[in-house]
């Protein structure tokens, strides 16, 4: 049965569209899209956007009997904010702690409507496993953009979901520790790269080249030893959510904003 929804007057348009015939990708508004992996046996929904509009019914429609498993890939709201809609929902520890802060106010009469206000925050980490029948998705801990932030290597169909660790062509990180970890990261996924054919971040269009991967590199590792290579972010917009003033670094297709000392 479709589920009842309350409509609100800033709901943007959602688009679905098969990366594979096992594979979609919903994009809600201009740049935001999370991902439902199907299996022999089960799907696994990476991201819950804002959960706005017929999302719910969306997913529904696209699952074909398949038991569905919901997973974040962390806790900032316009990943997390769709999570009442299901019972239970797998995230890292850290984002379990912030996974229901709004950015601002919700709609009262929106937030009643869905079904499990109180879902159940499953814990996971590094080297979890998640098994679809047919195909396997590991998960990575790759904290930098935030400290619960998780990727994914879908062995199946030779894919990395990087959250918002990184995106087509930038990436939103904090103070130079943030540097240092996300450096850390990325050679990390970087000497995996014969596992995944693309990469598929939540912002600005997926998928993008695993190429990017050697340029966040350097980009990473000439900011921890003191030679960024800045440019300037006028025409950018600007960092919201408490990351505060940053600078721009720009090395061939990537760049990373942060906030220096």
């Amino acid at each position: 049965m479709p589920y009842h929804i309350v409509k609100l007057p800033d709901d943007e348009p959602w688009r679905v569209w098969k990366l594979y015939p096992d594979t979609a990708i919903l994009h809600y508004g201009e740049a935001l899209d999370i991902f439902l992996l199907l299996g022999e046996e089960k799907a696994l929904l990476i991201d819950t956007a804002y959960g706005r509009g017929e999302f719910p019914n969306l997913v529904a429609s696209l699952l074909d009997g398949r038991e569905l498993m919901v997973v974040n890939t962390h806790g900032h709201y316009d990943h997390t904010g769709g999570n009442p809609w299901f019972p239970r929902v797998y995230m890292h520890p850290d984002a379990a702690l912030i996974a229901d802060r709004a950015f601002g106010p919700v709609d009262e009469a929106w937030l009643a409507n869905m079904p499990h206000r109180d879902y159940e925050k499953v814990p996971i980490g590094d080297g979890h496993v998640f098994d679809l029948g047919g195909r396997k998705v590991e998960v990575l801990h790759t904290p930098a953009h935030n400290s619960g932030s998780l990727s994914f290597i879908d062995h199946g169909r030779r894919l990395l979901f990087s959250g918002d660790e990184f995106d087509a062509g930038q990436a939103n990180l904090g103070d130079i520790s943030s540097v240092r970890a996300f450096l850390a990261n990325m050679e990390r996924l970087w000497s995996r790269e014969g596992e995944y054919d693309w990469v598929m971040p939540n912002h600005n269009g997926c998928p993008v080249d695993k190429g990017y991967i050697p340029d966040f590199i350097t980009a990473a590792r000439n900011v921890c030893e003191g030679k960024p290579d800045l440019v300037s972010r006028e025409g950018l917009p600007a960092y919201k959510r408490g990351f505060g003033p940053c600078v721009r670094v720009r090395v061939g297709l990537s760049a990373i904003n942060y906030r220096p000392d």
